[in-house]
Parts: C-alpha cells; structure tokens; sequence
C-alpha cells in the first residue's frame, strides 16, 4: 500500500480526500502538510494535520515516498508550481487523483501530481502536465496541451486544439474556442469567452474577452 501525504489542508485538499477515498486505491493518506504549524493535530476529514513544509524531509526519511499537492488557487499558481518543485527536489514520487465519475480518453496523456475532479471530460490525443487542477465539470476537448501548474476552475469549456500555457488560471465557467494558444502566468477571468489567442502574463475578461492588464512574472 502506498503512504501518502496531502500538501495543504484547506478546502481544496477535501476534495482530494474525498476522490482518493472514493476510489479505494492502494492508497493510505497519511496525514496533511500545513504551513500553519498551530494547526498541527487538527483533521480535515478524519485526516491528520501532522506538520509543515519543515517536515517533510523528515517524513520522506520515514519512509513515506508519495505525494499530491492539495493546494488550491483562485488566480495565483505560483505557490502551487514552488510546492511541487520543492517536494520532487526531496525526492517524493506524485500520484494522480482522478475522481471515478471523470471521463478520461484512453488516448489522453498525463504527468504527475494532477487532481480531476468529478464530472471531468479529457478528449484524445489531449496532454496534461504535471501539478494540473482539472476542477469539477470542466470540459477539455481533444488535441489540447495543458501545461504544467494550471489550474483549469469549475465549469470550464476548452474546444478542440487549444494550448494553455504554465502557471495559468482559468477561471470559472469560461468558455475557450477551438485553436486557441494561452500564453503562461495568463488569468483568465470568470465567465468570459475566449476568441483570440492570449499571450504571457496577460488578465482578461469579458464576453468577449479583452486584455485589462500584464502582470508582474511573480504576481
């Protein structure tokens, strides 16, 4: 049986819970990593908070070899993308979550580290990276790329052919037609429908979306 610990313990890492809890894999969640060491003790889901990000060497040295991380964002992937780099660099091997109603082509590729939630429809010859957020509902046709750290909201449509580029958010029931190429670090904003091609660093939003402001490489 693989041990395993939840990175974050916040909303987002009950869902993970819940999927890996659904799926009755080989799997025992050992406990959550918290960057707030007062909540060492307390549970999410009768899962253990058992420490910090300090910790972790020392659990991996324990013998607990697998990860996930459990973090959430709204519009910011960068503590995301620092986290997993942080955990690989100690030598931990990330897993996969991937709630049991999603629909996922066999043709469709994967890294490591991503979370789908239910409802989920991943189309052929589609490639998700690592440390993706698949959030529930989502639709992502096929001949998509889906680079690495993006967390892709609730509700989301992506048409065939799309390429959505590192660290990028989009945001909840937005809509993205087909061919379309999303830069890196790019937020989309909710509910707004995606005509022309984005590039790095850009927030758009509106029906159709429009370019309101560049943001800084770490904002």
């Amino acid at each position: 049986m693989k041990k395993v610990i939840l990175i974050g313990a916040g909303g987002h890492a009950k869902a993970v819970i819940d999927i890996l809890k659904k799926n009755n894999q080989e799997i025992e969640i050992v406990g959550l990593i918290t960057k707030d060491a007062a909540d060492i003790g307390e549970k999410v889901l009768g899962v253990p908070i058992i420490g910090t990000d300090k910790e972790l060497s020392e659990l991996f040295n324990k013998g607990i070899r697998y990860a996930l991380i459990a973090v959430g964002s709204v519009d910011n992937n960068f503590l995301r993308e620092k986290l997993y780099k942080k955990v690989a660099n100690i030598g931990y091997t990330f897993i996969n979550a991937f709630h049991p109603s999603s629909i996922i082509s066999d043709y469709a590729r994967f890294g490591t580290g991503n979370v789908v939630m239910a409802g989920v429809l991943v189309g052929p010859d589609t490639i998700i990276g690592n440390n993706v957020i698949l959030n529930t509902g989502s639709i992502i046709e096929h001949d998509c790329v889906i680079e690495d750290h993006v967390h892709i909201a609730p509700g989301v449509k992506i048409a065939g052919g799309v390429k959505i580029g590192e660290t990028s958010h989009i945001g909840i029931g937005s809509v993205i037609i087909q061919g379309i190429k999303i830069g890196k670090n790019v937020v989309v904003g909710a509910g707004t429908i995606v005509l022309e091609d984005i590039p790095d660093n850009a927030v758009v939003v509106g029906v159709p979306g429009k370019i309101k402001k560049f943001r800084e490489t770490n904002d």
